[in-house]
């Protein structure tokens, strides 16, 4: 018993000491691992993407692995975005390295996040980390808000503490600028909204007031604050000609502000329009109206008062930046200016993302009907027909040799009847974007799926400089092992490699690359009188013109000769809109689509669904990359200009290795009328 128990005691001492020897183990490689420092900065750049420098120094041991860079959202959704930017990294004792990461702008949906650095091991665990706040923001991209006030310090809280505002086709900060009478004439041009509160506007003079007005139909967007400082901030505003007088109960609860925050801490006035100057308009929080290209919006209350509300008197969750950011978002929608600004500014990631997903479905997709066939029939013959034989022939007690060997020739047959539908290596499809017009560089969307359940990657060729997940077809992803992401963009050297880590098979990703390489020579030219003449080395099955509103598409254009629109027969014609309009004040015919939707409503996708019409469906993966460059064109364009777009097929490869790519070249022209 006492050997035992001297075992025993021993046993545990080593455990013990087994243990602590780990952890001062572990203590040490953390304390050798703790003197890398990291930094990231922004570089100025005119290219489509956020270049983001990242500086790592070593001040322990020789260390070698993977920093990864990954963007966050600031809106609190779950958090993490799903793409991982990694670079392999090789950093000796005491050194110094620096490098750029490229994130695609039109892959970043918000810029008022954080940036995350991450340093992981051979293993890909995590060593170390560091945050960046809102390190994307730049004044280059915000939206300037003049601030006319006598209480200026109390409405910085106006720039949503570095939220953003959707304007025009993204998202995108507000920067504050404090105005000073006298001197705010020549600063206007320059403001997208003008905030007039707690201010004697009595004061202006007729030049200032001529110039606020002239500012607004011009497209700036003027919010007034009312409340309790109304008599002093509207009196001055005469050409506004609005009547107001405190609100009742029933008044407030119409503006439906009552629904985000405590009115009974406010004082609130009403509105009323003698002479239709705001058209009768009353915007939900607030009342308003367009107003030349512009907008003006009152609010029943003193912006200098809602400021100084505390947090607990904002209801259902409200905070003071979203209710700021909804009143915004009314001026916003009531302005004709960030809408119908001259060029298409809508959704062209969106129109894309539609279009993109059809490649691939056309004629030569996998057709599993004969093989459905198959299986139906081994089922029902290795039952009761393959017992009804035997019982003809008399050799029931055959059966039990017979089923297996039916089996095991079923099994054969339809191993060798699904051969053709084995994926042994990733698809890639792949659409590039060529514009002859100002020989910007190429931007290449891809899509891959392969039929696996493992991580693949896949490496660009040559000449790509940066790559990203295309925005509005990503995934959010995570799983047991911290650090794991669903898409991965890995650099090593200059080379780029794109992946997944898929939740099935045959799961697509959608990536987006640009090509520093120059575009092809030649250009797509317009005689003005409805002839196409194509000087370049290509041969277009199919092409787009867009004039005069209207979206017209042809086939064959073959390089070198001309195309007279009107001696053809056009494959399809639709009249479009090429101005985005909105639904206050500005309502568009919802019948009238944007070029990228009449093509993707009224061309894609009936014949996506047309499944008799095999002649039809065959061309369909071309068509639908003729509509990736009409979506991409039509957003560089102004509204009078004429859009040229052809479409060849077996352009040059965008993925190398293991892999099966189906390549599409758009190259496109804009023609000023």
């Amino acid at each position: 018993m006492k050997k035992r128990i001297k075992g025993y005691i021993g046993f545990f001492t080593a455990l013990l000491f087994a243990v602590l020897l780990g952890t001062a183990g572990q203590t040490v490689q953390a304390a050798e691992i703790e003197p890398i420092y990291i930094e990231a900065k922004v570089l100025p750049s005119d290219d489509p993407t956020y270049d983001v420098q990242v500086t790592v120094r070593n001040l322990g041991t020789d260390w070698e692995g993977t920093v990864r860079l990954k963007t966050e959202t600031g809106l609190g959704y779950g958090g993490d975005t799903d793409c991982a930017y990694d670079t392999a990294l090789s950093l000796p004792e005491g050194s110094t390295k620096q490098f750029t990461v490229r994130l695609p702008k039109n892959s970043i949906d918000r810029t008022d996040g954080y940036v995350r650095v991450t340093l992981l091991d051979r293993k890909m665990n995590s060593v170390t980390e560091k945050m960046f706040p809102k390190l994307l923001q730049n004044d280059k991209d915000a939206l300037s808000m003049g601030v006319l006030s006598d209480a200026y310090a109390s409405l910085t809280y106006l720039d949503m503490g570095g939220n953003e505002l959707y304007y025009g086709d993204r998202t995108r900060p507000i920067k504050l600028v404090q105005l000073q009478q006298g001197s705010f004439v020549p600063s206007l041009n320059g403001l997208a909204f003008l905030v007039i509160d707690s201010f004697n506007t009595q004061a202006l003079t007729d030049e200032e007031r001529t110039a606020i007005e002239s500012w607004v139909d011009k497209g700036g967007m003027l919010i007034v604050g009312t409340g309790s400082q109304a008599e002093k901030t509207l009196d001055g505003l005469s050409f506004l000609e609005i009547e107001y007088s405190e609100a009742d109960d029933t008044q407030v609860n119409d503006f439906g502000w009552d629904d985000f925050v405590d009115t009974s801490k406010l004082t609130m006035v009403e509105f009323s329009d003698p002479k239709d100057t705001l058209g009768g308009y009353y915007q939900y929080l607030q009342c308003g109206a367009p107003w030349g290209d512009g907008s003006v919006s009152l609010l029943p209350c003193a912006l200098t008062d809602l400021g100084a509300l505390g947090a607990d008197a904002y209801l259902n969750e409200g905070t003071q930046e979203s209710l700021v950011e909804r009143f915004l978002n009314n001026a916003v929608d009531m302005a004709k200016a960030p809408n119908q600004s001259g060029t298409l500014q809508y959704n062209t990631d969106y129109n894309l993302e539609r279009i993109f997903t059809i490649l691939g479905r056309g004629s030569n997709r996998l057709q599993f009907g004969g093989l459905k066939l198959l299986v139906i029939v081994y089922v029902i013959f290795v039952g009761p027909v393959l017992y009804l034989i035997l019982r003809a022939l008399k050799k029931r007690d055959l059966y039990w040799i017979a089923v297996p060997i039916a089996s095991l020739a079923g099994i054969f047959l339809i191993y060798w009847a699904g051969r053709g539908f084995e994926v042994a290596s990733t698809s890639v499809y792949s659409v590039s974007m060529e514009d002859l017009s100002d020989k910007e560089n190429v931007t290449t969307y891809l899509r891959c799926y392969d039929a696996g359940h493992t991580e693949w990657s896949l490496s660009l060729a040559d000449g790509y400089t940066y790559a990203g997940p295309m925005m509005g077809s990503r995934y959010y992803y995570s799983d047991e092992q911290e650090g794991s992401y669903y898409q991965r963009i890995q650099k090593e050297g200059e080379r780029f490699a794109v992946g997944i880590r898929p939740k099935k098979g045959f799961e697509d990703a959608y990536f987006t690359a640009g090509k520093a390489a120059q575009p092809h020579t030649g250009t797509l030219s317009w005689d003005g009188d409805k002839t196409v003449t194509n000087e370049t080395q290509w041969d277009f099955p199919y092409f787009a013109v867009i004039t005069d509103d209207s979206l017209l598409i042809y086939r064959n254009l073959a390089a070198g000769e001309s195309f007279s629109l009107a001696d053809s027969t056009c494959e399809y014609m639709e009249t479009v809109t090429r101005l985005r309009t909105n639904s206050n004040g500005y309502s568009y015919n919802s019948n009238s689509y944007t070029p990228a939707e009449a093509y993707y409503y009224g061309y894609l996708r009936e014949m996506m669904w047309d499944d008799d019409d095999k002649e039809t469906r065959k061309d369909i993966d071309i068509k639908a990359a003729l509509g990736m460059g009409i979506s991409y064109a039509c957003v560089r364009a102004q509204s009078d200009d004429v859009i040229i777009v052809g479409v060849a097929p077996d352009w040059d490869k965008a993925a190398e290795g293991d892999c099966s790519e189906v390549s599409y070249g758009c190259l496109y022209a804009i023609v000023e009328e």
